[in-house]
């Protein structure tokens, strides 16, 4: 399991990396544009997972997120600023989940104020299956934004 999640955290690293390449190549106005979805923007649904990773990250490390205040956060309005907190989070992600434990619960209060207890390597799996839910999303905000999405399959990642 060790090696699945190792994987993973690299797969998502290009795969974020590929999917913010696509984007930058948008004009600002149409990464800011409300599209519909369900975090209204490309920049709102890239804020949503970097809000969750950053919470995600903070509750593996037993560290505090005092910061968090809601699902729909922006942490960053530009995109050249939360591309280079993305990138940062990577490595993050990469770093922390190598090191964490794979069996055992994890304790932790959710965002409606409830507590949880959770096997680890369901969140471990939980943080990479809500980022290629949420890539999916951008993907489509992108290809309407007149954005050439680009492919972004597990089979795809160079390892």
């Amino acid at each position: 399991m060790r090696e699945h999640f190792n994987l993973l955290g690299r797969y998502n690293q290009w795969a974020n990396a590929t999917l913010y390449g696509a984007i930058a190549r948008l004009p600002p106005e149409e990464i800011t544009r409300d599209r519909g979805g369900f975090f209204g923007s490309i920049l709102g649904t890239l804020n949503h997972v970097l809000v969750t990773d950053r919470v995600w990250m903070a509750r593996l490390k037993g560290e505090d997120y005092g910061w968090f205040t809601s699902l729909d956060q922006v942490l960053h309005t530009d995109f050249p600023t939360l591309r280079s907190m993305r990138e940062e989070m990577d490595r993050t992600i990469i770093t922390t989940v190598a090191t964490q434990p794979l069996t055992g619960d994890l304790g932790f209060v959710n965002s409606k104020g409830l507590k949880q207890m959770v096997p680890r390597w369901i969140v471990l799996d939980h943080i990479f299956n809500h980022q290629t839910h949420h890539r999916g999303q951008a993907h489509d905000l992108l290809s309407q934004a007149g954005g050439a999405p680009p492919p972004l399959d597990l089979l795809y990642f160079p390892r």
